[in-house]
């Protein structure tokens, strides 16, 4: 499967999928949209969003990132959304499973993970808060942490209960991958990488050390930021579950981390 990044005017204009992900830092939810249609093997055009997004804006309609086209359908913004596509588009058992309840339990997962007030949204909050505790020493600089304190809900204690939050569901990951294993599996979901694998392993991301060598072209000021969800979460991770995203980046996913 391959990626191949184009303009904004190549990708509007042809069919099949086509992705807008961020190409200022590894976010967890742009980079997991790379990763679906790498194990579905699905070729897609992809646009970078960078810090002069008014063409990318313009064509997508929304401020943020990841979005997603196939042909002529509307425009796919959420992370349930685009790992629907990807499935459907990888045909069954490629992304999550076909069966009812097994699907359901998946995408439950999922969402702890990716969604609202899931791993992803409070390592986000983690860093705003460092940001604005410390008045812009640590984390973004203080007007980008407030912009993005207004729009993903930080308030006092916040990141105390995300902390706490973020325990809770690294240890069901891990539990839930240590099952597996004890049934001879590699995997989150059984035999085969799925969706799972993919979102754990490129959520975990702002929890890790990201090093010039994990991803070059992460900014410094950036990578600051970053750096202060590795602080304040990392030693939460259980060794299982740093073992396993080495797996997954290595089997089946970019490595070093593309912007």
């Amino acid at each position: 499967m391959s990626i191949e990044y184009v303009d904004v005017a190549t990708a509007r204009s042809a069919p099949g999928v086509r992705i807008v992900v961020s190409g200022l830092v590894p976010s967890p939810w742009s980079e997991a949209t790379k990763g679906l249609f790498r194990i579905a093997n699905i070729p897609v055009l992809a646009v970078r969003r960078t810090r002069d997004a008014t063409d990318v804006t313009a064509w997508t309609g929304v401020d943020n990132v990841p979005v997603v086209f196939h042909d002529a359908e509307p425009a796919r913004t959420n992370w349930a959304a685009i790992t629907a596509l990807a499935a459907r588009l990888g045909g069954p058992g490629a992304v999550v499973p076909d069966e009812l309840a097994a699907r359901a339990e998946a995408f439950g997962l999922l969402h702890e993970i990716a969604g609202e007030d899931g791993l992803g949204w409070n390592a986000r909050l983690a860093m705003i808060d460092a940001s604005l505790t410390s008045e812009g020493k640590r984390g973004f600089p203080v007007p980008v942490a407030q912009y993005l304190a207004r729009r993903y809900g930080h308030a006092p204690g916040t990141a105390a209960r995300g902390r706490a939050r973020i325990e809770q569901q690294l240890h069901a990951l891990r539990d839930r991958l240590r099952a597996q294993h004890a049934l001879g599996h590699a995997y989150l979901g059984g035999p085969r990488v799925s969706a799972l694998d993919v979102y754990l392993a490129t959520f975990l991301t702002p929890l890790s050390e990201i090093t010039t060598d994990h991803c070059p072209q992460l900014e410094p000021v950036l990578r600051q930021a970053f750096g202060t969800a590795h602080e304040a979460l990392g030693a939460l991770v259980p060794d299982e579950l740093w073992a396993h995203r080495t797996l997954v980046f290595e089997r089946h996913l970019a490595w070093p981390i593309a912007l």
